[in-house]
């Protein structure tokens, strides 16, 4: 699983504490390894209450990695929340990689589906890409998957939801892990892809991943992922509740 796939399955996995009904503000922070060696940090902040939410997102290339590659990214959303779920309005995306920087917005029409997608400098066509926004319907952005899982749901472990970035439709799902643990609720996740990607990803070897979390349980139905893992060709790739 390469550093940015564990990274957005981490970020559609970070729920909000409090009930939707209450005024809160969170800030989380996961800090990522592979092999053993600091990748970086993932900060997530939090803002909702009774009708709206907002998330901000940023990741920060850290120790002599940060030598090496020369790249950071954060991300945004804001919206209604409706019986606790979130209604997606605006997800806003800046990268930078060396000198080139990309900004990415998408706008959601009433009912929380994306409506358009603009991008500064333009996104260059490719014949694999989306060819239309009705293909990624019932989808959210990776910033308000952070507050999708402010809903409750039954089981910690028990998690289907697409997240769509502006170009690539990606699924994440979880389910009860056979491995127990008396602490924390330990589930199997599975990353895939789904569209926007070039055909050699798509092949069966290389367009789904799996990973494993642990949860605690921070409320009624609620939970927050303590860590995420999974085996790469470089070593164990974790991300972790600092």
């Amino acid at each position: 699983m390469k550093k940015h796939h564990l990274i957005a399955a981490l970020l559609a996995l970070a729920p909000i504490s409090a009930a939707a009904s209450e005024s809160v503000t969170e800030a989380l922070s996961y800090r990522a390894y592979i092999g053993g060696v600091p990748l970086g940090t993932l900060n997530l902040k939090i803002e909702l209450d009774e009708t709206n939410y907002s998330t901000e997102a940023k990741f920060d290339v850290g120790g002599w990695l940060s030598w090496a590659l020369d790249t950071d990214a954060r991300a945004s959303s804001s919206g209604s929340l409706s019986a606790g779920a979130p209604i997606p309005e605006e997800f806003r995306y800046w990268v930078r990689d060396g000198k080139k920087e990309r900004n990415t917005e998408m706008l959601f029409d009433a009912s929380g589906n994306p409506s358009e997608v603009r991008a500064d400098p333009v996104f260059r066509q490719r014949s694999y890409d989306i060819n239309t926004l009705d293909e990624v319907r019932q989808s959210v952005d990776p910033a308000s998957a952070v507050a999708l899982l402010a809903a409750p749901r039954p089981a910690a472990c028990e998690l289907d939801m697409t997240v769509f970035d502006g170009r690539k439709l990606h699924r994440i799902t979880l389910r009860p892990s056979t491995k127990k643990s008396e602490k924390y609720a330990r589930c199997e996740g599975r990353y895939e892809r789904l569209a926007g990607f070039k055909a050699k990803y798509m092949v069966p070897e290389r367009r789904a991943y799996s990973f494993d979390a642990e949860l605690t349980q921070i409320a009624p139905n609620r939970w927050r992922p303590k860590r995420v893992w999974a085996k790469t060709k470089f070593g164990n790739a974790v991300v972790m509740l600092r």
